[in-house]
């Protein structure tokens, strides 16, 4: 299946998914009903859902671009681990002390996790940035956790 198929699949299964109403965690975030894949929506101040939960041997986040800003999204080193495959291209690397993805540019541009990850809690930021010069000195950055669920 083609890499625009595949994208056009996980975000029509996702707008299905993310018609219901959303949760709340104990601490107020929004999360939603666990899922098999999930998009999270990028916006100017923060990500929607900002703790998404995802279960199954095949889960999968992906993130939408609908900020002013290009975007990258972040994770610490220590998630590499959770991660159910070792290549992690073409959409993210190893980059020092994180494993960062490439840049979202526009609006609707789709980053998607390399593989599934295991059961656990991952935490991740995201980089927002008015040009690819100031990716490592980026305007704001929001945080955002997932949740993968046996």
């Amino acid at each position: 299946m083609s890499r625009v198929a595949l994208g056009a699949v996980v975000f029509l299964s996702a707008a299905i998914a993310c018609a219901g109403t959303p949760q709340r965690t104990s601490s107020g975030k929004t999360t939603n009903k666990p899922r098999e894949s999930m998009v999270v929506q990028i916006n100017n101040m923060n990500v929607h859902p900002q703790v998404v939960r995802v279960k199954g041997a095949k889960n999968r986040v992906s993130w939408t671009n609908y900020s002013d800003y290009a975007a990258s999204v972040n994770f610490p080193i220590s998630v590499k681990d959770g991660f159910t495959c070792t290549e992690l291209r073409p959409d993210f690397v190893v980059s020092g002390d994180r494993i960062e993805s490439i840049a979202a540019l526009g609006d609707n541009e789709d980053l998607t996790t390399p593989c599934p990850l295991k059961p656990g809690t991952y935490p991740y930021e995201v980089y927002l940035f008015d040009r690819l010069a100031n990716r490592e000195n980026p305007q704001l950055t929001v945080t955002g956790k997932i949740e993968v669920l046996k």
